[in-house]
């Protein structure tokens, strides 16, 4: 069978779809399943002349874009991939790909602004202190700044915590009793620090009261932001304990709590020691019955109520559950367990 190659002119339409995420591999396979729809993961990778890994990972790359749908939802059997008709699925994917430029554009100019606001207000205000900026020196005065804030909280505190509960007590430890009350009053809790860190029994006890934890190889200070109200970091993060900052005003507030978003967006979440579900909890049974209709991983993200990062950290631990090495595969698995 002879081996096809994408169609182009003077390489236009290879460049429109490597613009919307298609690579010259995922576009071949993309071309010859349009040329040829009915057939299977085998013939595909006849036609082209590839191994069959090498075809699932482009099928894998077009259910992302949402070109392709992996259910057996027509009754053509689970070892067919479903086209997105092209018109809807190329049209669909060019608005999205149009939607995210816009919304990255806006995000930098959010950004700029929220960074500025953060450098006036230390220039103007970090040497003499005001009624938004507070100044505390000497260890003891740190850690009663840092727990008082920290009890204050009345619905969120957010916590970067590179030495969280460390031995030895140090005045930027978390303190557990408190943080252990605002979970039982139903404050929420996230704190991110180091790998390693949640081995110790006092971070342990936060985790199992229901504080959301996740980790990072590094981070670059100790924060604590209470309500998006009130925040409270090092006077000096090279040397913490010396001193700490009290922070009120809204344009720094905001550029920080814009760093504990991105890198808690970054970090990984703990995974229980020991625990591995037999079985597909109902929000993942759910993500699952949302790829093999198609859905884009924003969209299913949207339908789940979580964040897009925490909905591709699920789409890995399935792959890895099931011992697959793409989504196309993890489709075929869970339809032919019975679970979408």
């Amino acid at each position: 069978m002879a081996h096809l190659c994408p169609a182009s002119h003077d390489g236009e339409e290879t460049l429109l779809l490597g613009a919307l995420g298609l690579d010259s591999g995922t576009e071949t396979v993309y071309r010859l399943m349009l040329e040829h729809p009915s057939w299977d993961v085998d013939q595909l990778a006849q036609g082209l002349g590839q191994g069959r890994s090498a075809v699932a990972r482009a099928l894998d790359s077009l259910a992302d874009l949402a070109l392709l749908r992996t259910a057996d939802t027509d009754g053509s059997g689970p070892g067919t991939p479903l086209l997105v008709p092209p018109r809807a699925g190329l049209g669909a994917l060019l608005e999205r790909r149009q939607d995210e430029l816009a919304r990255t554009q806006l995000e930098i100019e959010a950004s700029r602004s929220a960074v500025d606001a953060l450098l006036a207000d230390y220039v103007a205000h970090g040497r003499t202190g005001t009624a938004s900026v507070e100044r505390f020196t000497g260890n003891e005065a740190v850690q009663r700044v840092q727990s008082d804030l920290s009890a204050q909280a009345r619905g969120e505190l957010l916590a970067l915590a590179p030495t969280a509960a460390a031995a030895g007590g140090g005045p930027w430890d978390l303190d557990v009793a408190v943080l252990l009350d605002l979970l039982a009053r139903g404050v929420r809790v996230r704190v991110l620090h180091l790998p390693g860190v949640q081995r110790r029994s006092s971070v342990r006890r936060l985790a199992q009261a229901g504080a959301e934890m996740r980790t990072l190889p590094s981070l670059p200070l100790q924060l604590r932001i209470v309500d998006d109200a009130r925040a409270v970091l090092p006077l000096d993060p090279e040397d913490p304990d010396t001193g700490a900052v009290l922070l009120t005003e809204s344009g720094a507030l905001m550029g920080l709590r814009a760093l504990f978003t991105y890198l808690w967006d970054t970090a990984a979440e703990e995974e229980s020691e020991g625990e591995a579900p037999a079985t597909c909890s109902s929000q993942e049974r759910a993500l699952l019955r949302f790829l093999a209709e198609g859905l884009t991983d924003e969209a299913a993200a949207r339908r789940l109520g979580i964040s897009l990062r925490s909905e591709r950290r699920m789409i890995t631990a399935l792959t890895e559950r099931f011992k697959v090495s793409s989504r196309f595969q993890l489709g075929l698995q869970a339809a032919q367990q019975g679970l979408i």
